[in-house]
């Protein structure tokens, strides 16, 4: 399994990641994980736009990326960062904590969601 994000001490590492989302910067994680013979890319990402909480979370298997035929796309919305947290889907053995900024990059566009759910 690859593993896209750095390491930490817990307590600092939450605050940082706390701050960042609340002034709107994206963060994230993709993995690398291989189900049944197969490669699969898995990718999670919170965003903060006005009062809302986007997540967007994706899987897709290696050989249909070039397509982009994903197993699933969705994008949740959420009130607080609290409840972010506590809906955080906890696969492949990774934890909302080993979210981190994504540098230079974004797994999805806030700003397409936002206009699609007002």
């Amino acid at each position: 399994m690859d593993l896209r994000f750095y390491a930490y001490s817990d307590s600092t590492k939450r605050g940082v990641c706390d701050k960042k989302i609340e002034l709107g910067k994206q963060l994230g994680l993709e993995i690398r994980v291989e189900k049944g013979h197969q490669f699969y890319w898995y990718s999670y990402a919170v965003q903060k736009k006005g009062n809302i909480y986007y997540v967007y979370e994706s899987e897709i298997a290696e050989e249909n990326m070039a397509a982009e035929v994903f197993d699933y796309e969705d994008v949740f919305r959420y009130a607080s960062l609290e409840d972010v947290k506590r809906h955080f889907p906890c696969k492949y053995g990774t934890c909302f904590k080993d979210i981190h900024v994504l540098k230079g990059e974004r797994i999805f566009n806030v700003d397409f969601y936002d206009v699609l759910y007002t």
